[in-house]
């Protein structure tokens, strides 16, 4: 398509995201500015793909409340500053966003440890804090900090359980990013709800979260002679740990997590995770809220890709800011804004088709367990027969 064509179409799918939100009513009574938000990124790194999604996602949201004039005569302007995943990077970007005071809230971490080394920073300085990416329960504390992420745990039971009532496995064997604290959580709480429906624990197998060779892991796993096993890890490590898997000739049942959901992964791993499920919150294909197929086309027009759970979440973390936004009055302040954020209970914006905060953590309602397909698409996960 010509670079014309390309514009011409992202306009076009603008155009009709505007008409959508207009049933919204605009800002009434916020003094019209531009609005800065402190993004500390993670677009390089260990888990820059997973990054790269939150923040195209978080880009999109901005403009689509400037154009849809959602805040009215005000917008968001967000202000990237690089982690790479580190605790001290993002402690020194968020030491600057504090210093800065045009800077009225920030946004930050995938990792749930560099969360927790921010909390205390974020609380001395009275700055609002939204998460976009890590997924350890308790992080939020209001009134100043919250979080947009879909907390996984619930989901990957959900999915583990319906996985087990299909294949009727009686063992499982669990491997587990042993440094990485959210992901143990996740994964006790999965094995205790599946030794409950009397599936036992043939073994635990650790990877660490910056390995490169899962072979050595696959071998250990395989030789437990599990039914079924279940991948708890982040993204490089499950898309290896998956892989080391199937090259070993392993061909029962692999259980996944939300990280296998970007595209990049299908493009990655190929015929390698078709049919390995996993739950979401959120995909392109079968999410069919209003607003979800205008972010969904959007996203498209832009940027040439199709968004995944990730890049949904950096864009509800912006319209989550521009909802507590939208209902003052006056020039707000980073304490008038962090009580605002602090009174909204259902996201008005809803992608996600039912999304509400509980305690300062969205939560939504139901869980999509699914699959990739041979062609590259996101569909329903069926037993296999």
């Amino acid at each position: 398509m010509s670079i014309s064509g390309r514009i011409g179409s992202f306009v076009f799918v603008t155009s009709a995201f505007i008409t959508l939100l207009t049933t919204n009513a605009v800002a009434q009574g916020l003094t019209p500015g531009e609005y800065k938000i402190g993004f500390i990124s993670e677009n390089t790194g260990p888990i820059a793909q997973a990054g790269q999604s939150f923040w195209a996602g978080a880009q999109l949201a901005a403009e689509v409340i400037k154009s849809s004039k959602y805040l009215g005569g005000s917008s968001i302007v967000l202000e990237s500053k690089e982690s790479g995943s580190d605790a001290a990077r993002s402690i020194q970007a968020m030491s600057q966003f504090i210093a800065d005071r045009s800077v009225i809230a920030t946004s930050c971490c995938i990792l749930s440890p560099v969360a927790g080394a921010l909390k205390p920073v974020v609380l001395a300085a009275k700055i609002p804090l939204v998460i976009y990416g890590a997924t350890a329960a308790g992080l939020p504390e209001r009134p100043l900090i919250y979080s947009m992420t879909i907390l996984p745990g619930p989901k990957d039971i959900a999915t583990a359980l319906r996985v087990a009532e299909a294949i009727k496995p009686k063992t499982a064997v669990y491997i587990l990013a042993a440094d990485n604290d959210a992901f143990k959580g996740r994964m006790l709480a999965t094995q205790k709800a599946l030794e409950a429906k009397g599936v036992a624990t043939a073994g635990v197998v650790s990877v660490l979260t910056k390995d490169t060779d899962f072979t050595a892991a696959a071998t250990q796993a395989m030789g437990l002679k599990p039914d079924m096993v279940l991948v708890y890890t982040t993204q490089q490590a499950a898309a290896g740990t998956v892989t080391s898997l199937r090259d070993r000739g392993f061909t029962k049942t692999i259980v996944g997590n939300d990280v296998l959901s970007p595209d990049s992964i299908f493009k990655k791993m190929g015929s390698t995770v078709v049919g390995v499920p996993f739950p979401v919150s959120f995909s392109d294909t079968l999410s069919d809220s209003p607003e979800a197929k205008a972010f969904v086309a959007a996203y498209q027009a832009k940027f040439h890709s199709s968004p995944d759970i990730y890049s949904a979440q950096g864009y509800q973390m912006v319209w989550f800011i521009s909802q507590g936004l939208k209902s003052i009055s006056g020039t707000p302040t980073r304490e008038s804004l962090s009580l605002a954020l602090n009174k909204i209970e259902k996201i008005e914006h809803q992608v996600y088709g039912g999304e509400f905060m509980k305690d300062g953590q969205a939560q939504t309602t139901g869980t999509l367990v699914v699959n990739w397909s041979a062609d590259g698409k996101i569909v329903p996960w069926a037993a296999p027969k």
